[in-house]
């Protein structure tokens, strides 16, 4: 059964609207989806916190010029659950363009009401 949050938006529209937040480095829809306790593993296996994500979409140091999901796996009950998003994407790290795919794992929780990202990971698929 599909949980809604308190607007109304079920996990798969977080998830939409997290990836179109990433694509424009929004901070505001950034700052509501992701849950202040976030713990996400990146690449190369260092655990960022909220703030250093949102600090490196502040400042420019990750900057995503295109996300193209390709492949989606949703798992959700009641008020949590689990998305899998494949995408290929170009992004500039530090002045560097760079193309790639990706596979991004995300554990939500309504938490307050609404959809946000408790936990999560990427890995590099190329």
């Amino acid at each position: 059964m599909t949980t809604h949050d308190n607007a109304g938006r079920t996990m798969e529209a977080a998830e939409d609207e997290l990836l179109d937040a990433m694509r424009a480095s929004d901070l505001e829809a950034l700052d509501r989806l992701i849950s202040d306790d976030l713990k996400f593993i990146d690449p190369e296996g260092t655990v960022l916190t909220k703030k250093a994500d949102l600090e490196a979409h502040r400042t420019g140091a990750t900057n995503f010029a295109r996300i193209e999901e390709t492949n989606r796996r949703t798992l959700e009950s009641d008020g949590s659950g689990t998305t899998d998003t494949t995408a290929r994407a170009v992004l500039h790290i530090n002045g560097s363009q760079i193309e790639i795919q990706l596979l991004w794992h995300r554990e939500w929780r309504i938490i307050d009401g609404r959809w946000q990202v408790l936990a999560g990971s990427v890995v590099v698929l190329d």
